[in-house]
């Protein structure tokens, strides 16, 4: 059954339960009830088409996990090209278009009468009408990058109208078309597989490996390995990863056969889902635990709000995903976990408790309704041991930051501010000081906490700048240290400090950025004949701070360049409107701390 029949199924079982509980009600007042029955379905099937006009093959999956980030929409494959037809999926109106360097690149964003905003993101070039109004725009404002929003009346369209062509505009990593459906209302993007599109699935989400969680000091679990016949033991606060295999049908442990526990426990899965036709590897719509017959954990990623994405990284298991790049999921929901994808009551944790057992289940379900079931035991530690309980933190004694509260620390040569909500769970701080800073930077390492630990909320850190010369703090800033790379954190120069604001843990040190960044001409040198020529092109980059904005002009004037940022690539393209002769373009780039560099050459066209 796929999960839109599912999602009806159900609403029809509620209008059953409100007719049995007011069938004595008057006609009228039944039929009102029933309206408002049908409309908790908001996901209207047959209204909207294919964005494209070939077959629908997904290199991405709605929710799919990325970094700091739920994927927002569907990524189409497009053949490995650039340049196939973009169609509106049904009547409306074109609301906004956005032009980046980074991010959708090429967007367009329609608004449907239905409630509902389609999104068309990292494309080409958008059809003829509306590529004149953006570059009339980008010449208005001298600006490549734009965010516009048209009126109602501008750009009506009907279903099935060409909008633009697919390209690899912004920060896609290959030619695609990334599609979203976006609920109206409140701006959160829905799954575009509830609207029943055609989409060959006929393959179950596949479970690679589970992990096991010891959550508290008195909580252990034991694993027999079937290899070496012996038991793998951890204790509170550490983890055991089992891998997985396929036999005879069923999903089983590959070296497992015993498992036992005591405390409190958690569980995590990592799991990827497959479509017909694609060896990309996508994300599971739906997961469920259960401990004999009752459920544990539910998450269901129908939809979610932009505000709450970073939550991702309570959902996974970040330092799992730092040190491996695995995605797994937990199967719990930590303290300070907001999302509000979890049906359960609880937090998911199971209490293992002395002489009893548990006939444990996973349901997985794609969004096409194919389900993969994992069937496993687990019973209690046979022990006269107390099992001892949770840790008590202290949140007065400075060692520990608290999840749900701010949190301050200060030494001679450091400050840290962070506001309630900044980590997932209570941590405790860990904070050492290296004399061995890489050459070229003007103060101690700060090792605050390690990458490993996500952070939510940015915090203020502020390092002595005593070392950095005078004439050099305007250029001056926090940079994370990895091994000898630095990257820059941002910065400026308050009271004696190098402050700013960072949504990371790890290495810090106070660096100086005081070189231009570079400018590459590609196809461009001084008296160069263009007229053969359709645009001209240049590489711009900068080792430490980045790019802040760049000027492009020709013969004095600006000029429109078009800049990909991950190639770090800017383009103009001649459009006719240069006389014959001897033209000069000047190009300036200039960085996050402004520095400047500067490119000018005479060329003919």
């Amino acid at each position: 059954m796929s999960s839109q029949k599912r999602l009806v199924s159900e609403m029809f079982s509620k209008i059953n339960v409100v007719l049995d509980q007011f069938r004595l009600l008057t006609v009228p007042t039944l039929a009102i009830l029933l309206l408002a029955s049908v409309s908790l379905s908001p996901y209207p099937t047959g209204y909207f088409r294919s964005p494209i006009g070939i077959p629908i093959i997904l290199a991405g999956s709605f929710a799919e996990l990325r970094s700091n980030h739920f994927h927002s929409g569907l990524d189409i494959k497009t053949n490995g090209q650039t340049g196939y037809r973009v169609y509106s999926a049904a009547d409306g109106w074109i609301s906004r278009i956005g032009v980046s360097p980074g991010g959708f690149g090429n967007a367009l964003y329609v608004t449907h009468p239905n409630g509902y905003v389609t999104v068309y993101a990292h494309l080409d070039r958008f059809s003829e009408e509306i590529a004149a109004y953006v570059k009339e725009r980008q010449y208005q404002r001298e600006s490549f990058t734009q965010n516009l929003f048209p009126s109602r009346n501008q750009f009506p369209l009907t279903k099935g109208d060409i909008i633009a062509f697919s390209g690899n505009s912004g920060g896609s990593s290959g030619p695609h078309l990334h599609f979203e459906i976006r609920n109206e209302k409140n701006g959160w993007p829905v799954n575009p597989q509830l609207f029943e599109f055609e989409i060959e699935d006929s393959r179950p989400p596949r479970i690679i490996r589970t992990k096991l969680y010891a959550i508290d000091s008195g909580s252990k679990i034991r694993v027999h390995d079937t290899r070496t016949g012996g038991w793998r033991v951890i204790t509170g606060g550490e983890s055991i990863t089992l891998d997985m295999k396929r036999e005879n049908g069923k999903v089983k442990f590959s070296r497992v056969d015993l498992l036992e526990a005591q405390g409190r426990i958690g569980f995590g899965i990592q799991t990827n889902d497959y479509h017909d036709g694609s060896t990309n590897r996508l994300g599971t719509f739906d997961i469920k635990l259960s401990a004999n017959e009752k459920q544990l954990f539910s998450s269901r990623l129908a939809t979610f709000s932009f505000d709450d994405t970073r939550y991702i990284n309570a959902h996974v298991d970040y330092a799992d995903w730092v040190a491996r790049r695995r995605w797994v999921q937990r199967s719990y929901v930590l303290p300070g976990n907001k999302l509000p994808i979890y049906d359960m009551e609880g937090d998911g944790l199971l209490n293992v408790g002395p002489g009893e057992t548990y006939d444990m289940r996973y349901d997985l379900l794609d969004a096409s309704g194919n389900e993969t079931v994992f069937e496993f035991g687990i019973s209690a530690i046979q022990s006269t041991e107390e099992v001892s309980s949770p840790v008590h933190v202290d949140s007065e004694n400075g060692l520990f930051i608290v999840h749900d509260a701010p949190f301050n620390f200060e030494t001679d040569d450091l400050k840290i501010s962070m506001d309630s909500g900044t980590v997932y769970e209570n941590t405790k701080l860990e904070y050492f000081v290296s004399k061995k800073a890489p050459s070229d930077t003007f103060s101690d390492v700060h090792e605050v906490l390690s990458r490993s630990t996500p952070v939510h909320r940015r915090f203020r850190i502020a390092i002595r700048a005593d070392r950095v010369p005078e004439n050099l703090l305007d250029k001056a800033i926090i940079a994370t240290v990895r091994g000898s790379n630095l990257s820059s954190q941002g910065g400026t120069f308050e009271n004696g400090f190098i402050t700013s604001r960072v949504r990371t843990f790890g290495d810090f040190v106070i660096a100086i950025d005081d070189e231009a960044p570079r400018i590459k001409a590609l196809n461009i040198s001084e008296g160069k004949n263009l007229v053969r020529q359709s645009n001209i092109r240049f590489q711009i980059r900068d080792d430490l701070s980045g790019i802040r904005n760049f000027r492009g002009e020709i013969d004095g004037n600006w000029v429109l360049f078009e800049y990909d940022a991950k190639y770090s690539l800017l383009k103009h393209t001649f459009d006719g409107s240069l006389e014959f002769g001897t033209h000069t373009v000047t190009l300036k780039v200039t960085d996050q701390k402004g520095n400047t560099a500067t490119y000018s050459a005479s060329f003919k066209k």
